[in-house]
C-alpha cells in the first residue's frame, strides 16, 4: 500500500532525528554541503513524522471500523478494545520490562534519574497511558521512555472513539464534533501549558491531526465525485507538506508556529494526500521500485521500530564513541542504523507481536465468533 511507504518514510524520519541528536551528520562531508534547509528536512522532522503518524492513525482506524462493522454506530467496544491492545500491549509490557531491568542494573542511557521521579511511577504511567502527563510534569526521561508520549495520545483515541460512535449515532455528527476538536487542539497546543516545553504533549493536542485523519475516512465515498480531480489534491497536499518540512523560517515569521497552526497543515496536506493514494493505489504500483519497497516494508513494521530502534541507536552510537571513530564513518552508522532497527522490527513482529497479537484475539473474539482483524 502506497500509505505504508509514507510511514515509512516517517518512521526514517524518526531514526534519523535520534541519530542526528547523538552523533550529527553535519560532521560528515557531506553534511557541511548539505544546504540549511536540506539538512533540516532529512535530519530534523522526526516530530513532524509524529503528526503524520496521527493522521494516518486517524484514518486507517476510522475506516477499519467502517469497513468491519458497516456503519461507526455498530461498533463492537469489546472486540475494538481487544483489537487495539492485541495489537500495542503485549510489545509494549515486554519493552517496559526490559527497560525496567536495564534500569535496576544501571545501563548507561537506561537509567531513570530518581530524584525527579521513582521507576515504579514511569512503569505506571507508562502501561496506563499517561506517560506524556508524567513528562509534562517532570521533564524528559530516557529516549525508550520518551518515546512513549505519541503511543499515549494514541492510546487516549482509541479509549474516547469508540464512544462516540455510539453515543453521536449519525456520521455527520460526528464530523462537527471532530470539526470542533480540530479548532481547539492548536489552543491546546499553545495555551494549555504555556511556559512548558513539553505542554504540547497533552492529550487534545495532537486530536486536530488524528480528528483530519478520521474525517478523510468518513468522507471518501462523497469523494469518490472527485477521483478525476485527486491530482489537484495531490498537488495541494504535497505542497502543505513542503511547506510545513521545507519553508521552517517563513513558518516561524509568519506566526503560524506560535499560534500552532503548521501542525495543522501539516495534517491538512497529509490527509489530502491520503485521499489520492486510497484512489490510486490500485493503479500504482510501487514495489517496482526496491527503494520505496524497502521503505514499505518498514512502513508495515513502524509500531515495531519506534519501540525498538532506541536500543539499536544507544548501541551503535556508543560503540561508535568508544573506538573513537572517524567522522566519515557516520555514514555506516547511520546505514547501520536503520538497516539493523528494521531487522530487529521485523523478528519482534514474526516472533511477538503477531502471535501474541493472534492468541490475544482468538481467545476473546474469534472463539465466539470469526469477524476481520483491527490491524494498522
Amino acid at each position: 500500500m502506497l500509505i505504508d511507504v509514507l510511514r515509512g518514510f516517517c518512521i526514517l524520519s524518526v531514526i534519523l532525528l535520534h541519530l542526528n541528536i547523538k552523533v550529527p551528520f553535519k560532521e560528515t562531508f557531506i553534511g557541511t554541503l548539505m544546504p540549511k534547509k536540506i539538512y533540516t528536512l532529512f535530519f530534523w522532522s522526526g516530530y513532524y513524522g509524529v503528526i503524520i503518524f496521527f493522521t494516518l492513525s486517524g484514518y486507517l482506524i476510522t475506516n477499519s471500523v467502517i469497513r468491519k462493522w458497516g456503519k461507526l454506530s455498530q461498533i463492537k467496544v469489546r472486540d475494538f478494545f481487544v483489537m487495539r491492545a492485541a495489537r500495542i500491549m503485549p510489545l509494549l509490557f515486554i519493552l517496559i520490562l526490559v527497560l525496567t531491568v536495564l534500569h535496576i542494573m544501571s545501563v548507561p542511557g537506561f537509567i531513570i534519574d530518581k530524584e525527579k521521579v521513582s521507576l515504579g511511577i514511569v512503569i505506571f504511567s507508562a502501561a496506563t497511558f499517561h506517560i506524556n502527563l508524567l513528562q509534562i510534569k517532570i521533564g524528559y526521561l530516557p529516549a525508550n521512555w520518551d518515546v512513549l508520549w505519541s503511543i499515549c495520545i494514541e492510546g487516549f483515541f482509541y479509549l474516547i472513539f469508540p464512544f462516540l460512535c455510539l453515543i453521536i449515532r449519525k456520521k455527520w455528527h460526528l464530523a462537527v464534533l471532530i470539526l470542533i476538536i480540530i479548532l481547539i487542539a492548536p489552543w491546546a497546543r499553545i495555551a494549555l501549558y504555556p511556559v512548558n516545553e513539553l505542554g504540547d504533549r497533552n492529550y487534545l493536542a495532537y486530536m486536530d491531526s488524528i480528528g483530519i485523519g478520521c474525517i478523510i475516512a468518513l468522507g471518501l465515498k462523497r469523494l469518490k465525485c472527485w477521483i478525476e480531480y485527486d491530482r489537484i489534491g495531490l498537488f495541494l497536499g504535497a505542497s502543505m507538506l513542503i511547506l510545513v518540512l521545507y519553508f521552517r523560517g517563513f513558518l516561524y515569521q509568519s506566526g503560524l508556529v506560535s499560534s500552532g497552526l503548521n501542525v495543522t497543515i501539516l495534517s491538512l496536506g497529509t490527509g489530502l494526500m491520503i485521499i489520492w493514494m486510497h484512489f490510486r493505489q490500485d493503479t500504482l504500483n510501487h514495489s517496482r521500485f526496491w527503494l520505496l519497497k524497502m521503505i514499505g516494508k518498514m512502513g508495515r513494521l513502524s509500531y515495531e521500530i519506534y519501540l525498538t530502534h532506541i536500543f539499536i541507536v544507544i548501541v551503535l552510537v556508543d560503540i561508535y564513541n568508544r573506538i573513537q571513530a572517524p567522522s566519515e564513518s557516520i555514514y555506516l552508522l547511520y546505514i547501520t542504523t536503520v538497516m539493523l532497527s528494521s531487522l530487529l522490527a521485523k523478528y519482534v513482529s514474526k516472533y511477538i507481536s503477531k502471535p501474541l497479537s493472534n492468541k490475544i484475539q482468538n481467545k476473546f473474539i474469534y472463539k465466539r465468533k470469526p469477524i476481520c482483524k483491527l490491524n494498522q
